[in-house]
């Protein structure tokens, strides 16, 4: 399973590389556009609007499995060990809460997305809400199983790649 979960964490950072790259490109290719051709492009805000929101929610996930979150762990910290690994299996639960509500979510944006184009390009917006239950999945799935590594007493994935 630790393969499967990097393999994922993988594919999710290589995507959000991928995405950041391509609206930098659209937002470059929109200022020469607009300053050196004086035309601005339609299509380019739309874009990376939508490109922003793919990263948005694929670094969620990413973020929640590289422990790059911000976090109040003054609470954990004082904690003794048993206390401590409940309080963080009870945070895992928590998060996947949310994973749980953005798959359900973005279900339901994608089923009323079907009737929906964007303004500048005409994509169906189910294309754009589709990233939200999708980042929701990957956050429940990388949530359950720091829940299931905390609940075994195992470290957390940072915590196994910290030197000794």
């Amino acid at each position: 399973m630790d393969k499967l979960d990097r393999l994922i964490h993988t594919f999710l950072l290589w995507a959000i590389g991928v995405l950041i790259f391509a609206m930098m490109g659209v937002t470059f290719i929109q200022v020469v556009a607009r300053y050196a051709l004086a035309n601005s492009l339609s299509w380019s805000e739309e874009v990376g609007r939508y490109i922003f929101v793919w990263i948005t929610f694929l670094g969620l996930a990413a973020a929640y499995q590289s422990r790059a979150h911000i976090a109040l762990d003054l609470l954990v910290s004082l904690l003794p060990v048993k206390p401590s690994q409940r309080l963080a299996v009870i945070n895992a639960l928590l998060v996947a809460v949310v994973g749980v509500a953005l798959l359900v979510g973005g279900l339901a944006l994608i089923k009323f997305g079907l009737r929906q184009h964007s303004a500048a390009l005409g994509v169906p917006m189910y294309i754009v809400y589709s990233v939200i239950p999708f980042g929701g999945l990957a956050l429940l799935y990388f949530a359950l199983r720091e829940a299931w590594r905390r609940a075994s007493g195992r470290p957390a994935v940072a915590d196994e790649k910290a030197p000794v």
